[in-house]
């Protein structure tokens, strides 16, 4: 329980951190999201009504996908403060605190999501409701399967930490690498049943395929859920204990403002 408050602290400390730049800025944020989401959902209109062939998708099914993209994006695509902090140095007082390095991160990370949760997704999926999108899951093998994707994500993330302290903080580098890989092979943005040729089979049994992919698809209706729950389970089981490895082993090449 001790450890649990202190962690539940840094969370808290962590949200109204979100919240300095006040309201106004917030809310902007958010609106722009939500905007970015009509334009996309009024795209995927456009070319059902237009007969594109969807891979057999419905309309429905695709809104669905789409919309809980957004809701969920920062679960889906988990990104701590490492890299920034790594940048800036911030992360050399994380050692000096009596908690580990990962429960710090996943705490400030954990934190940050509550903003968007309760300023963006609970009222975009408010409206989606009153148009009559049906937002029921498909399966609720949907929540394990987040779940896995939320420990693989923090994984991934770790990853992408590691590669930033081998690339001497070449941060935007990192940075611009991992939008280009994120928006196509996790499926974020376009249903991998969507994609022709078979490419979305391929590309779900990858480590950043099951990230978004795996629970939207299980959500929408789009896969079966027991391969995409295996994969998921599969790439943790891998990734976990090599991401711990490459941080410990990065650590001394580790170089930040300040030493």
């Amino acid at each position: 329980m001790k450890h649990f408050m202190a962690w539940r602290a840094t969370a808290r400390m962590c949200l109204k951190e979100k919240s300095y730049f006040g309201l106004a800025n917030i809310i902007a944020q958010y609106l722009l999201r939500a905007a970015g989401l009509g334009a996309l959902l009024m795209i995927w209109r456009s070319l059902f009504m237009q007969g594109a062939d969807m891979q057999g998708l419905s309309l429905n099914q695709v809104y669905v996908y789409t919309i809980l993209s957004t809701v969920l994006a920062p679960l889906l695509d988990v990104r701590t403060p490492a890299s920034g902090w790594l940048h800036d140095g911030s992360v050399l007082k994380l050692y000096l605190r009596p908690r580990s390095l990962f429960a710090q991160l996943a705490a400030h990370t954990v934190g940050g999501w509550v903003l968007p949760l309760a300023i963006l997704s609970f009222p975009v999926m408010g409206i989606a409701l009153l148009c009559g999108v049906d937002l029921r899951p498909a399966s609720l093998w949907f929540l394990p399967s987040l779940v896995l994707t939320v420990s693989l994500g923090f994984a991934v993330d770790y990853l992408f930490a590691c590669l930033l302290i081998r690339l001497n903080n070449l941060e935007w580098v990192v940075h611009d690498m991992r939008q280009s890989l994120t928006a196509l092979f996790t499926g974020s943005v376009i249903p991998f049943a969507a994609l022709p040729w078979g490419l979305g089979r391929f590309l779900a049994l990858t480590p950043l395929g099951s990230l978004a992919g795996g629970p939207l698809s299980i959500y929408a209706g789009l896969a079966e859920p027991m391969p995409v729950l295996a994969a998921q389970l599969f790439w943790n089981v891998v990734l976990w204990p090599l991401a711990l490895w490459r941080f410990a082993s990065m650590r001394e090449r580790m170089v930040s403002y300040g030493g």
